[in-house]
C-alpha cells in the first residue's frame, strides 16, 4: 500500500471515529429523551393534573378518544404500563444502537459484540412494531372498558410507523447476519495468509 493510499485510509477512519463518536453522543441524548418523556407520559396518564398533563387532555388509542378525567384510575393505569413498555422497547433498541457506534468508535467493526448489537438493535425495532400493531387494539379495549356494552370499542389500525420499524428492523437483522458472515471470511483470508 503506498503512502497516499494509507493517508486516504487513515482519512477515512478518522472520520468514521469522528462521526461515530458525534452519533454516539447524539443517540445518548436522544436516549435521556425517551427516558424523560416515558416518566412524563407516564405518570401523566396515572396522576393527571395541571402541572404535566391535563385531566382535561384527551388521549386516542385508534379511533377512540377520551378525556383523562373521565377514563378510571385501573384504566389509566394500564395504559400508562402500554406507554411505559413501548418506551421501554424504544430505550433498549436505542441502547443498542448507541453501543454499535461507540464500537465503531473504537474501530471495532467485525467484533462479535459489535454484530451482536446490530443484531439486537434489529430485534428491538421487529419487537417494537408487533408490540405497536398489538397495542392498538389492546390500548382501545383499556380504553372503553369501563363505557356501556354498546360503545365500548377493539381497534386494530396498521399504519406507515409499524411497518417502516418492521422493515428497518429485518434490514438490521440481515445487515447483523451478513457483518457476521463478512467477519468469518475476512479471518478464515487471514488464515490462509
Amino acid at each position: 500500500m503506498s503512502e497516499l493510499e494509507q493517508a486516504e485510509r487513515e482519512k477515512r477512519l478518522l472520520r468514521i471515529r469522528h462521526v461515530s463518536t458525534f452519533m454516539k453522543w447524539a443517540v445518548t441524548v436522544v436516549l435521556a429523551l425517551i427516558l424523560v418523556l416515558a416518566v412524563i407520559v407516564s405518570i401523566g396518564i396515572v396522576l393527571p393534573n395541571d402541572l404535566m398533563i391535563g385531566p382535561e387532555e384527551t388521549i386516542d388509542v385508534g379511533a377512540s378518544e377520551r378525556t383523562l378525567g373521565d377514563i378510571p384510575q385501573v384504566q389509566r393505569v394500564g395504559l400508562a404500563l402500554l406507554v411505559a413498555a413501548a418506551h421501554i422497547m424504544l430505550m433498549f433498541a436505542t441502547w443498542h444502537i448507541r453501543t454499535v457506534f461507540q464500537h465503531f468508535q473504537r474501530m471495532e467493526f467485525f467484533s462479535p459484540k459489535t454484530l451482536s448489537n446490530v443484531f439486537s438493535f434489529g430485534i428491538w425495532l421487529i419487537a417494537f412494531a408487533v408490540f405497536d400493531l398489538l397495542s392498538d387494539p389492546i390500548g382501545s379495549v383499556i380504553l372503553s372498558y369501563d363505557l356501556p356494552e354498546g360503545e365500548r370499542s377493539l381497534d386494530l389500525t396498521l399504519d406507515g410507523d409499524e411497518i417502516f420499524f418492521l422493515v428497518f428492523g429485518a434490514l438490521m437483522l440481515l445487515f447483523g447476519w451478513i457483518l457476521r458472515e463478512a467477519a468469518l471470511i475476512a479471518d478464515e483470508n487471514r488464515q490462509f495468509v
